[in-house]
């Protein structure tokens, strides 16, 4: 093992011979059907070393977690970015991979510093000033590093979604097209996250008559997905209160709790939608509400009732209007 360790220092050595600095690049999350592709760059000072800086995917996920508090602890700096499926949509995997990179490099504010990136292409804004290695996370020790920096940071947003979107096994699979999750992605319908040009899920379409179950779930899917681009932060979804009714979604802006009651409708009527927020309704929310925070022990709180209307058969771009202090 301390072999295939030294044999990457040995390969970056040749670098100092010329550089004063060296940083390793690489991405994670190229291949899969959902979620962000994460960049990250890496520097340590030219002793450094570790039994495990080696190719992140030869590496078990607790040998990856031990690695990746090493490298943030003795590396001299490092960053991470990632791209959305917003940006991977919008463009393509590979421009949104390279653009990621470009800015993990940029976080690492090092004007003189070369840059080894894995793989056959060299960032746009990285040429003049680096490489690119074929096979560098097998080769390099500073981009072993990098993509073990990669593979758990976006491994950790994973998680996280995968307490959003719990039906699809985003923990277990981490986006990728196995058959636990595509079996998810026919019954539930693709999630926001979802990279909407990637087989099967562009091909996708609902079924003439999908049951209102499954559509207000997808509408709130795309209701959470909505409220944390607009710097909401996610609590919890459907809590239900005992008797005293449901809340479909609890976010939080700031340290203000918002409760959000979802309409999901296939019609472009907006006002059909919302008018559904009733004042029956509004009633429930408040006593669930109550019930909420009698739970968690309050007796002081700030909340906010709100409604989010989902609307229209894209599957993918649906309407979505946010409408703030339904309960004056």
């Amino acid at each position: 093992m301390q072999g295939d360790v030294h044999s990457l220092q040995n390969f970056d050595r040749q670098y100092y011979k010329e550089h004063d600095l060296i940083a390793g690049v690489d991405e994670a999350g190229r291949g899969p059907l959902a979620g962000p592709v994460t960049a990250a760059a890496v520097v340590f000072p030219p002793d450094a070393y570790h039994e495990l800086i080696r190719d992140s995917k030869k590496l078990s996920e607790k040998q990856r977690e031990e690695a990746y508090q090493w490298i943030i602890e003795h590396a001299q700096t490092w960053a991470v970015h990632s791209l959305g499926v917003q940006m991977i949509n919008k463009t393509n995997i590979l421009q949104a991979a390279l653009t990621s990179m470009e800015k993990a490099v940029d976080k690492l504010n090092l004007s003189d510093v070369y840059v080894l990136v894995d793989g056959n292409r060299l960032p746009y804004e990285i040429q003049g000033r680096g490489e690119a290695v074929i096979g560098g996370d097998r080769r390099s020790f500073h981009i072993a590093a990098a993509s073990i920096l990669a593979k758990v940071s976006r491994d950790r947003m994973m998680r996280r979604w995968a307490e959003i979107y719990p039906e699809y096994g985003f923990e277990k699979h981490k986006g990728y097209g196995t058959a636990q999750h595509i079996k998810a992605i026919n019954e539930y319908y693709p999630t926001p996250i979802h990279r909407r040009y990637f087989s099967p899920v562009k091909s996708m379409e609902f079924p003439e008559h999908p049951s209102s179950a499954l559509i207000g779930r997808w509408g709130e899917n795309w209701a959470i997905y909505y409220l944390i681009l607009k710097g909401y932060h996610f609590i919890e979804r459907n809590y239900h209160g005992g008797t005293k009714g449901e809340i479909d979604i609890i976010m939080k802006n700031g340290e203000q709790f918002i409760m959000v009651e979802v309409k999901t409708s296939f019609t472009h009527d907006e006002y059909s939608t919302a008018e559904r927020v009733n004042d029956e309704k509004i009633d429930k929310m408040s006593e669930a509400t109550d019930r909420y925070f009698y739970d968690l022990k309050m007796d002081e709180y700030d909340v906010r009732f709100d409604a989010v209307t989902v609307r229209g058969r894209n599957m993918f771009a649906p309407h979505i209007e946010h409408y703030e202090n339904i309960i004056f």
